[in-house]
């Protein structure tokens, strides 16, 4: 079975690989366009598009209805606006492009930016240019600017202005989608926020169309600007999205030296421009050993109730004190809620508790969470890209229990995501590359 997880991953790869290197030759936008974008785990057309260059076909209904609602998306949610405060103009800015919601704001406009574990009023030279997530403005704002969207708006001006201004490109549908949009929007935000300055960017990156957008104005406002970027996630089995595509990104900060490994030998990133840091974002972990961890996405329910049952059978356990994790983006989504309440009412008889976390599809960052806190995770996922390769990450040792059921383990006391516990992470990282 590791055999064959591994060479699946390795095919994926490099089929990856070969379709990003044709697609820039005929002049597409690699760093930024939806069909080069492999998020794996996610319901997008990055991801319908790799399954169809794994299966050697061109179209499939999944990747045309990603495409059409990234067309519509334009149409009804591409009103933006942008919002500023002030900047000293004889000064050098630390710029960190992130994002922020409600949550993250005091009611002093202070931003507490939940990636980098910092606020906005430590240091004077430190800038936020944020994206809103959920476009709520804070009453006061000081040295951040917030791109949001009009709710209740639809902007047919700027969907014919897309669509007339590539209709006649080679590339038509790299250029005309919602990603290749609001890429290129944040993009002109920021450089018209911060064309007369010179600056350092720091960002919680994660290889998104977006960020590579900003990165490459960044540069062009001036080559001097340095570009820092910090992957605040966990080892996940295949981090397909992470294929090295933007040469602007001065060095990516990284949280293990097993990660800076299979960044360096999978997915192409030069070992100069990798660094191990400890985490910023994280400063420990609480175990959850009696968790059951619900997918980001649910196609089928009936697979995971009967692959649950089938594990507990198999372990002679039940789960009756387990608690059960809803993906934070998905706590008030009824099919999420309804989900949880049927593997609550599983019944099984055995009086012994299972004695690991269970997750169910999409291993995630939870999966290293759970072997760095608690030494093993059971895992129950029908997709081999979905399935750790201990070939890959030669720190967990992979065991089959049961069709599409696994067992994960640490083989040694390394950790998959350093933390040392300290809050000032960020500040050594400033001190490092001060101007």
């Amino acid at each position: 079975m590791e055999k064959e997880i591994y060479k699946s991953q390795i095919d994926t790869i490099n089929l990856a690989k070969k379709y990003l290197k044709h697609r820039k030759k005929i002049g597409v936008d690699i760093s930024i366009s939806p069909f080069c974008d492999f998020v794996i785990w996610a319901d997008c057309i990055g991801n319908e598009k790799i399954k169809l260059i794994r299966k050697k076909k061109y179209l499939s209904f999944d990747l045309v209805k990603n495409f059409i609602k990234e067309i519509l998306s334009i149409f009804i949610n591409s009103n933006y606006k942008l919002i500023s405060s002030k900047l000293n103009k004889k000064k050098k800015y630390n710029i960190i492009y992130s994002y922020c919601s409600k949550e993250n704001f005091e009611k002093n406009g202070s931003f507490n930016d939940r990636y980098f574990n910092y606020k906005s009023n430590k240091k004077k030279n430190i800038y936020w240019f944020l994206i809103s997530l959920d476009n709520y403005i804070p009453a006061k704002i000081k040295n951040i600017s917030i791109v949001y969207k009009e709710k209740g708006t639809i902007n047919f001006l700027n969907f014919l202005k897309i669509i007339l201004k590539n209709l006649c490109k080679k590339n038509f549908l790299d250029n005309t989608n919602y990603t290749t949009f609001t890429s290129n929007l944040f993009a002109n935000y920021f450089y018209k926020t911060l064309k007369y300055y010179k600056f350092n960017v720091y960002l919680p990156y994660e290889n998104r169309p977006h960020q590579n957008a900003v990165i490459k104005v960044a540069k062009q406002i001036s080559k001097k600007n340095k570009i820092f970027g910090y992957y605040h996630r966990m080892p996940e089995p295949l981090q397909l999205e992470m294929i090295y595509k933007s040469n602007f990104l001065d060095k990516l900060y990284v949280c293990s030296e097993i990660q800076k490994k299979v960044f360096h030998r999978y997915f192409s990133w030069p070992s100069k421009k990798l660094e191990v840091i400890n985490s910023i974002r994280y400063l420990k972990f609480r175990k959850r050993k009696d968790y059951i961890f619900l997918p980001y996405s649910i196609k089928n329910q009936n697979f995971f109730i009967e692959k649950l049952k089938t594990l507990l059978m198999i372990k002679n356990s039940n789960i009756k004190k387990h608690n059960i994790s809803i993906h934070y983006l998905n706590k008030k989504n009824k099919k999420h809620i309804n989900f949880k309440d049927q593997i609550k009412k599983i019944s099984i008889k055995n009086n012994k508790k299972l004695e690991a976390p269970v997750i169910l599809g999409e291993a995630g960052s939870v999966a290293s969470e759970m072997l760095d806190t608690t030494g093993k995770v059971y895992h129950i996922s029908n997709r081999n890209l979905n399935i750790f390769s201990q070939k890959i990450w030669k720190n967990i040792k992979v065991k089959k229990i049961s069709e599409s059921i696994f067992e994960y383990k640490k083989l040694t006391n390394k950790k998959l995501l350093n933390i040392n516990g300290k809050k000032n992470n960020f500040n050594n990282i400033l001190t490092k590359n001060k101007f």
